[in-house]
């Protein structure tokens, strides 16, 4: 008896098309209670994404994406315009042979256009640091 073993090798591709039915789902009930389990589903299946392909070029833009619903819970935020607007966004990604930097920043971009805020996690610096305090 021949048992082979088959490995499904999972793309960027099929991971964002999941993205993409809870984004819809997100987009059609934002604003309701229910709203949450489609966003608890979304973060879920955008880690496990970053986890199994970290250096796929639409998980960069997942996890931009991520980040902004993610922190502090910022989905509950965003209205139906603005999930509506990624998942053009995504769709027309998918839709590409292939995405290229141009592309991921472009994407990145346009999210950041739709209103979220793909750095919430940045740090402010002082521009003026007082040399003669440290010194001290």
């Amino acid at each position: 008896m021949n048992i082979e073993q088959k490995v499904l090798e999972v793309s960027g591709v099929e991971i964002t098309k999941y993205i993409l039915i809870d984004l819809q789902k997100l987009s059609s009930c934002s604003g309701e209670p229910i709203a949450s389990v489609y966003a608890d589903n979304l973060l879920r299946t955008m880690r496990a994404m970053r986890d199994k392909l970290p250096f796929d070029p639409y998980t960069e833009v997942i996890i931009a994406l991520h980040d902004a619903l993610a922190y502090s819970n910022r989905w509950i935020d965003y209205n139906a315009r603005q999930y509506q607007g990624v998942c053009e966004l995504l769709t027309s990604l998918v839709n590409q042979e292939k995405i290229n930097n141009l592309s991921v920043e472009t994407a990145i971009l346009t999210l950041e256009n739709l209103g979220f805020d793909t750095l919430p996690f940045g740090v402010i610096l002082d521009e003026n640091p007082d040399i003669a305090q440290d010194e001290e």
